[in-house]
C-alpha cells in the first residue's frame, strides 16, 4: 500500500525541488505587480487626482507587462527543452528571441503611450467635461506615464533574463533582485514623492522616477550576477554576440509563442476594459 502511494504522489524530494523553484517564481511575480501598487498607495497620500492618475497609467502599463510575460513564456517552452538537453546555443537563441520580440513590443507600446496616451487615459475619466478634477487627473496621469515609458526597456530585459534563469533552475536570483527593487522603490518614493532628505517634492513624477530606477536596479542585479559567474551561467555567455535568429527556429518559436502572447494580451485588455 505504501509503495502504491509513493507511485501516485511521488516522493518528498520531488515536492521539495518543485517548491524550491515554484515559490521564488510566485514571489517574484507578486513583486512585479507590487512595485506599481506601491506607487498607487504612496501617491494616494498627496491627493485623489494624483492617485487616480497613477492608477490609470498603471492600467496601461499592466497591458504592456502581460504582453512581455506572454512573449517570454512562449519562448520559454523551447528554452527549458534546450537547457535539459544541455544545448547552450539553443538557450541563447530562445533568449535572443525574447529580447528581439520584447524590443519590438516595447517600441510599439512606447509609441502608443506617447501618441495616444491622453486619449487612452480619457477613456477612464467620466463626469462633467468642465470638471477641474478630471483635467487634473489627466494631467497627473500623463506626467507619470511619460516617465514610466523610460522604464519599459529595463522591465523587458529583466523578464527576458529572469525567465531564462528560471528555465535553467535558477529562481532565487530573480526573486532577490525583485525584493531589492521593492526596497529601492519604497525608499526613493519616500524621498521623491514627499520631498524628504532635501529632495524636491515631485509627487507623482517622483513615484515614476523611483519606479524606473528600481526597474534598472533589478536588471543590473540580474545581469551583473550572470556576468560575475560566467561558469554557472555559461548558457548566457556570448548572448549579445549576435541577435540574428535562424529562420527555421524563429518560425518554431513564433508558432508556440503567438497563442500565449495573444492570450495574455486579450486577457489584460479585457481586465483593463472592465476597470474602465
Amino acid at each position: 500500500m505504501l509503495r502504491e502511494k509513493k507511485s501516485i504522489f511521488g516522493n518528498k524530494a520531488f515536492y521539495l525541488m518543485v517548491l524550491s523553484i515554484a515559490l521564488p517564481i510566485a514571489i517574484q511575480n507578486g513583486i512585479t505587480n507590487f512595485v506599481n501598487l506601491l506607487d498607487n498607495l504612496m501617491v494616494g497620500r498627496i491627493g485623489t487626482e494624483e492617485m487616480s492618475g497613477v492608477s490609470i497609467s498603471n492600467q496601461l502599463v499592466f497591458v504592456f507587462n502581460l504582453c512581455i510575460f506572454g512573449t517570454v513564456s512562449g519562448a520559454g517552452i523551447f528554452g527549458a527543452q534546450f537547457f535539459g538537453k544541455k544545448d547552450d546555443e539553443g538557450v541563447k537563441t530562445t533568449t535572443r528571441f525574447k529580447i528581439v520580440a520584447g524590443f519590438v513590443i516595447t517600441v510599439i507600446a512606447s509609441a502608443i503611450f506617447l501618441l495616444f496616451g491622453e486619449k487612452l487615459i480619457s477613456l477612464f475619466l467620466t463626469g462633467d467635461s468642465n470638471g477641474g478634477d478630471l483635467d487634473k487627473t489627466l494631467f497627473f496621469a500623463m506626467k507619470y506615464l511619460r516617465i514610466m515609458i523610460l522604464g519599459l526597456p529595463g522591465f523587458m530585459l529583466t523578464q527576458a533574463y529572469s525567465s531564462t534563469l528560471r528555465e535553467g533552475g535558477e529562481a532565487v536570483l530573480p526573486m532577490k533582485a525583485g525584493i531589492a527593487a521593492i526596497f529601492t522603490n519604497l525608499i526613493l518614493n519616500w524621498v521623491l514623492i514627499f520631498g524628504n532628505l532635501g529632495a524636491p517634492r515631485l509627487g507623482c513624477q517622483g513615484a515614476a522616477i523611483a519606479t524606473v530606477i528600481s526597474r534598472y536596479v533589478e536588471l543590473g542585479l540580474v545581469v551583473g550576477a550572470t556576468l560575475k559567474d560566467r561558469e554557472k551561467y555559461k548558457y548566457l555567455k556570448g548572448l549579445w554576440s549576435t541577435l540574428v535568429i535562424e529562420k527555421k527556429m524563429l518560425k518554431r518559436i513564433l508558432k508556440a509563442a503567438a497563442p500565449l502572447i495573444m492570450n495574455e494580451t486579450m486577457w489584460s485588455l479585457g481586465m483593463t476594459a472592465l476597470m474602465q
